[in-house]
């Protein structure tokens, strides 16, 4: 598997930013503009969707894509090319040797290099959250059974209803905050300390927070997230909507844990202020902590919260679908835009790539046209792409309606004849726009290896796609009139190391 070109890299990383930055501050206006409130968890989950999935559709489509018959596959030479003049050409005339050699030597580290620099960063990313949770796994091993349990209290009670529901209350040593971790098992973490501290009523509340934890599963949630913030760890932007993902989702915890009633509002304030006291300056590695953010702005949205309830609105039933149907047309654009981009970055990189015709011309002469055919006798063996060839033109001739030397032969036949592959090859272009060719029509270009390309146009269809493998005698086409003709028939190009050769003698 070859690295990413820099196309690749210029596209992606653009698109991602890009993506995040416009979920970012659209999804920050429209939230202020209509007041909603800050617990709307569903609400900035479809804003952090909207940013992380168009750009993580496309990298799996395009890692993937290698492996599918629709995706294009990188051609180990450049494609043919139109010259200004009207005459085809390879990119050897496009550039001098020495500015090819310079830009393929700056490729040739260039790429590696942002390579190296994204696995780097994904790799201490993917530190970073492993070393978290082996120090959560590490508390939960050194865990107990909570005292609290035994007691004939209300907090005994709420213990016994979680156990229930399959839920477990441990207590630990650490000096942290309470938190709730999913596996092996449901299971909430009260440090002792804090259990100590706080009335019955106080600590059942947080009990009641860190089991919404788990009824919403808000640990599986933050995992996932976590883990694509790992891939897409140069986007800024998702850690910022994360963020208020998890805000909404401690906001709602803590309305569930107060369940309306008035008089427990500043009862679990002050539980929550000795929790940020207990556990001031030990930040918990968990994603799922109810106290553990260090955010003043964060604390005291909590606390006015806790104390005078919500009072911005919740998103209407039909503002939901309305929003959700936009985000995932937005969404489905965008990867679109991303995936379609990746064929033409990846053809327009192999242009310029170390094994283009113009690194070829700077390193040795062309090759005699003769000899080259000659050798394709010994390296590939062709085949007449008709089952009944006739020829009505000729590699070189000069003359009506031609102002220059043909770059081709011509095959003539009735419209709709099947077209088949000289040799087996992979499709590196299917298109009835051919770039810089308006003449060609619908164009076919297959790359047989070995430095062997050939191309069919004036194609009346095209039975192949991008990317796909095709064997000798497949049918790859079938005759027509598109582009500048005099009638029906398919113009063949054969090149080798980007140097067109006559393609009679290969044909045959």
């Amino acid at each position: 598997m070859t690295l990413p070109s820099l196309e690749f890299w210029s596209l992606h990383l653009g698109a991602c930013l890009a993506t995040g930055a416009l979920a970012w501050v659209a999804g920050l206006g429209l939230h202020r503009a209509l007041r909603l409130s800050h617990a709307s968890r569903a609400y900035w989950l479809g804003v952090w969707t909207l940013a992380a999935l168009p750009t993580a559709a496309a990298l799996a489509l395009r890692w993937l894509g290698p492996e599918t018959s629709s995706w294009p596959i990188t051609p180990s030479l450049p494609l043919p090319m139109l010259s200004d003049g009207g005459a085809w050409s390879s990119m050897a005339g496009a550039t001098s040797p020495v500015a090819a050699a310079a830009t393929t030597a700056l490729r040739d580290w260039l790429e590696p290099l942002l390579a190296a620099l994204y696995l780097s960063g994904a790799i201490v990313a993917a530190l970073g959250w492993c070393s978290g949770l082996h120090a959560v796994r590490r508390i939960v091993a050194a865990s107990r059974p909570f005292d609290g349990a035994l007691n004939d209290t209300s907090v005994a009670v709420e213990c016994r209803r979680l156990a229930k529901a399959g839920i477990e209350v441990r207590s630990i040593d650490d000096a942290t905050s309470p938190f709730a971790v999913c596996l092996p098992r449901p299971t909430i973490l009260v440090p002792a300390a804090l259990s100590a501290q706080m009335s019955d009523e106080q600590l059942r509340m947080v009990l009641r927070h860190e089991a919404a934890h788990l009824a919403r599963r808000d640990p599986q949630r933050a995992a996932g997230m976590r883990l694509v913030q790992v891939l897409l760890w140069f986007d800024p932007f998702l850690r910022l909507i994360a963020q208020r993902v998890q805000i909404a989702a401690e906001l709602r915890c803590d309305a569930a844990a107060i369940a309306d009633r008035a008089d427990r509002r500043r009862s679990y304030a002050q539980a929550y202020l000795q929790t940020l006291r207990l556990s001031a300056g030990v930040p918990l590695p968990a994603s799922a902590a109810a106290f553990s953010r260090k955010d003043p702005g964060h604390h005291r949205l909590r606390i006015a919260h806790m104390i005078e309830g919500d009072r911005r609105r919740r998103v209407p039933p039909a503002l939901r679908w309305v929003l959700a149907a936009t985000a995932l047309v937005a969404g489905a654009a965008i990867a679109s835009v991303q995936i379609a981009a990746t064929p033409a970055t990846t053809t327009q990189a192999a242009t310029i790539g170390p094994t283009s015709a113009a690194t070829n011309a700077a390193v040795k002469p062309a090759p005699d046209p003769a000899v080259a055919a000659a050798a394709a006798s010994v390296e590939i063996d062709f085949s007449s792409p008709m089952r009944k060839p006739k020829i009505s033109g000729h590699f070189g001739e000069i003359g009506p309606p031609r102002s220059n030397p043909h770059r081709g032969l011509d095959f003539t036949a009735a419209r709709g004849t099947p077209v088949h592959a000289p040799a087996a090859g992979v499709v590196v272009a299917a298109t009835e726009r051919y770039d810089n060719a308006p003449n060609y029509g619908t164009v076919v270009v297959l790359d047989h290896g070995g430095g062997w390309q050939s191309l069919y146009a004036h194609l009346d269809a095209y039975d192949v796609q991008v990317g796909q493998q095709v064997v000798s005698g497949e049918r790859i086409g079938r005759v027509g009139t598109t582009g500048k003709v005099t009638g029906p028939h398919v113009h063949v190009e054969m090149l080798h190391n980007g140097q067109r050769v006559d393609p009679e003698p290969l044909l045959r």
